[in-house]
């Protein structure tokens, strides 16, 4: 079949953003600190940007992300060690085809996903539903205000799909108040047909923060991962979709 002008315009988007990401990963290897981080943040959004533009024209089941730079793969040694590619690998082990719709952004809170995310899932679902949605948010909110997240987090749950995948939020503050949030995220997401998965683990060799923001590396991208796989499949367990330990 002869590509529309459309696909061809979007095949060559796609090229201009790796060739992007590519640069950008370059230069990010000689800076230090924040601004490596950064860098790595744009290289991030630009190979997703290539990814989803190819992904709306490709056939399949459709998983749309939302979410903050943890959902865009950041803290991950690579891309495709990142949780996102690791849940559509085991996805397609049995030989269905699945297509990725990144919508997460780097900064993202709570608001940001209400605000920007979501009308972009309705518009990008409007004739058909997508087969799969997570959305892991709200790190950065529990961390710069914990005990102000109720409501804009029952909000949040009352605007995604049913069906969808949200996670849990990382132990902030006193556990006690943490404990309180996740209980009220079980709740509203059993009362919403949503289903729940438990991503978060105290354990520093998983991950670390900087500032408000979380950043799993290689084996919290796994756990992330067998726990968004499970909560996808509804597993009573979580599963390594990766295949490695994940302790």
């Amino acid at each position: 079949m002869v590509p529309t002008l459309q696909e061809r315009a979007g095949h060559a988007l796609a090229v201009l953003h790796r060739a992007r990401a590519g640069g950008e990963r370059f230069v990010g290897a000689f800076l230090p600190g924040a601004s490596a981080r950064r860098m790595q943040a744009a290289a991030l959004a630009d190979e997703w940007s290539a990814a989803n533009l190819e992904a709306r024209h490709d056939s399949g089941r459709l998983w749309v992300v939302l979410g903050d730079g943890a959902s865009l793969g950041l803290g991950a040694s690579t891309r495709e060690m990142s949780f996102v590619p690791l849940v559509a690998e085991a996805l397609a082990a049995d030989g269905t085809a699945w297509r990725v719709v990144n919508l997460a952004a780097d900064g993202a809170g709570i608001d940001d996903v209400l605000a920007r995310q979501l009308p972009e899932l309705a518009e990008l679902t409007a004739d058909d539903p997508a087969d799969l949605v997570t959305c892991i948010v709200g790190a950065a909110d529990v961390r710069s205000r914990p005990r102000a997240n109720e409501a804009r987090l029952r909000a949040l749950l009352a605007a995604l799909p049913e069906g969808a995948v949200v996670a849990t939020l990382p132990p902030v503050g006193s556990t006690r108040s943490s404990a309180a949030l996740n209980a009220s995220v079980r709740k509203e997401a059993a009362r919403r047909g949503l289903r729940v998965a438990d991503v978060w683990d105290p354990s520093p060799r998983r991950g670390r923060w900087y500032g408000a923001s979380y950043q799993p590396n290689d084996v919290g991208h796994a756990r992330w991962a067998a726990a968004v796989l499970g909560a996808a499949r509804g597993d009573a367990a979580d599963r390594d979709a990766s295949g490695a330990a994940t302790g």
